[in-house]
């Protein structure tokens, strides 16, 4: 576990990877008014060759992000999932987000959230211990879990005992 005195907490994290998406917009749009002038449409690839740069900075916290979550629970809240994407409690990841709103995509299910549940960690109860072939694991809720058995291989996903 890290200490929350010496590493960034998970929101900070997310607020980070906010401001890195909103820098690679800002990139992209300067990159298509360099490139719609005629006197600039030849240097406009090196502002495209830096939004690229920056999508790289993006998808290295993404990764980060999902192995903090792994390691770093918040006093208080471990009976909640933190990975750090959410899920349909009751179909798994059958999200599909537009703009901000999110919904399940199982035919049937009503579901639907006024928020980038894709986009946040988990937050719904934790019920299953997850370790993969290596022997690490983590706490996932319902949903996670059996996912992750469909993916893990050699890793099991084992329910918390009820006294937990």
């Amino acid at each position: 576990m890290i200490d929350k005195q010496q590493g960034p907490t998970a929101a900070e994290l997310r607020e980070l990877m906010g401001d890195v998406h909103a820098l690679q917009g800002r990139v992209q749009d300067a990159y298509g008014r360099l490139f719609a002038a005629a006197e600039t449409h030849h240097v406009a690839y090196q502002l495209e060759d830096a939004a690229g740069d920056i999508r790289g900075v993006w998808e290295a916290l993404e990764r980060l992000a999902g192995s903090y979550a792994r390691v770093y629970v918040v006093p208080g809240t471990e009976s909640l999932c933190g990975v750090p994407w959410g899920v349909c409690p009751d179909h798994g990841n059958t999200l599909r987000k537009r703009g901000d709103r999110c919904r399940c995509t199982v035919a049937g299910c009503s579901r639907r959230w006024s928020a980038d549940r894709l986009g946040n960690t988990c937050g719904e109860p934790v019920t299953h211990q997850i370790t993969d072939e290596r022997g690490k694991s983590f706490l996932a809720c319902r949903a996670h879990a059996r996912d992750a058995e469909r993916h893990l291989g050699d890793g099991t996903a084992q329910p918390l005992s009820s006294d937990r």
